[in-house]
């Protein structure tokens, strides 16, 4: 039988006692007990209904429908702000006292001074004459109106044409943000999801390091009482889980880098993104 001095033989048997107490201890209140992983079911279901969402608004995309609805909408908004026929007949009232102006003051006495000379004042063609020079003057005031009518109505096209082609911009732009926030809200959860697994998995490593800790400082006193015998035992060193908080730095750093090549463009953007990204999730997982 092995025997050491008695001091040792002391302290060894107070020890043995605590620790058997600790191990009993450690094994009624094990820190693992109700602990559970992260269930990402929720975010997942979140992710399929962003990308379900997105994919209703393209399915609805319809090239024929959604001109008739545009053009219809942008007509009646035309037809609401643009009224060009008071404009019109102000205009063609204009242009008709101009010309009966012109009649009145120079037509009709040359017309006149002529049929006088060949006096051919009381005949019927003189009164001939005056209906042919009035018939004119309603032609050009038609012709005038009707030029009117025909540039506004040209100009109405245009404008329907154009707020149709700004509508449906705006509309496909809009479908655009809500694939950029979709993307955005899918990245959003795929980094809650890491960050609630680095999270629990941080958390059970810490349990079991503060549930281990009372056994691993007996370990020094374990070394002590062998080294008289010229042995020792192993230590294991106490520290948390570094692998979950890497995963999550570098999910955070992909995310860092494909905003920063997002931002830049073109495939030199996705090069420096990816560079980027990289560092920033090695920097990280090194913290």
């Amino acid at each position: 039988m092995v025997s050491y001095p008695a001091y040792m033989e002391t302290i060894h048997s107070t020890w043995l006692t605590a620790l058997a107490s600790q191990i009993t201890t450690a094994v009624a209140n094990n820190p693992f007990t109700g602990l559970v992983g992260y269930n990402p079911a929720t975010d997942v279901t979140a992710m399929g209904t962003a990308i379900t969402a997105f994919q209703t608004i393209v399915t609805a995309l319809d090239a024929d429908n959604d001109y008739d609805l545009f053009s219809t909408s942008a007509a009646a908004q035309i037809e609401a702000v643009y009224s060009p026929a008071d404009n019109i007949a102000a205009r063609t009232s204009a242009h008709a006292n101009f010309l009966d102006n012109e009649i009145t003051t120079k037509v009709y006495p040359r017309f006149e001074a002529g049929m006088r000379d060949i006096n051919a004042v009381m005949t019927s063609a003189f009164t001939i004459g005056r209906a042919i020079i009035e018939l004119d003057r309603n032609d050009k005031v038609d012709k005038f109106q009707a030029d009117m009518e025909f540039q506004a109505e040209q100009k109405r096209a245009d404008l329907i044409q154009g707020a149709t082609g700004e509508m449906i911009r705006m509309y496909l732009q809009k479908a655009e943000f809500g694939r950029v926030i979709a993307a955005m809200w899918i990245d959003e959860l795929r980094l809650k999801i890491a960050a609630n697994q680095d999270y629990l998995t941080e958390g059970k490593a810490i349990a079991g390091d503060l549930g281990r800790w009372p056994l691993e400082a007996y370990k020094y006193g374990a070394n002590m009482l062998a080294g008289i015998g010229g042995g020792t035992t192993g230590s294991v060193p106490v520290d948390g889980n570094k692998t979950a908080r890497v995963i999550g730095s570098g999910l955070s750093g992909a995310a860092a880098g494909a905003m920063i090549g997002g931002a830049i463009g073109g495939n030199e953007g996705a090069g420096w993104g990816s560079i980027v990204g990289g560092l920033a999730g090695i920097l990280g997982g090194a913290q």
